[in-house]
């Protein structure tokens, strides 16, 4: 009875008009395994990290250097990424 009645209210979203798109993790039987889908996509979307800034208030020039903080670290990483890269790529060649 409920199934029947859960089926009739129960609306189908369409993928990309849906406000929830990005927001919902699809449970295939392993439960472990979708909360670790959930995590890497809040890791990835820095939800944490916004909810631990958004917690208190920054000032104008706090959040200025914060955000120049994290562009620059971003930018370094890249380009120690793509040294390193270049640097196995050369010893692949057998240099």
């Amino acid at each position: 009875m409920r199934t029947q009645v859960w089926l009739s209210h129960h609306v189908s979203y369409s993928a990309t008009h849906c406000a929830l798109v990005g927001r919902r993790v699809f449970v295939n039987g392993d439960l472990g395994e979708a909360f670790a889908r959930l995590q890497s996509r809040l890791r990835r979307n820095r939800v944490t990290a916004d909810l631990r800034v958004q917690s208190r208030h920054e000032k104008k020039g706090v959040k200025r250097r914060r955000l120049r903080s994290e562009r620059w670290r971003k930018q370094f990483a890249n380009e120690v990424r793509k040294k390193v890269q270049l640097v196995s790529t050369i010893r692949r060649r057998g240099a």
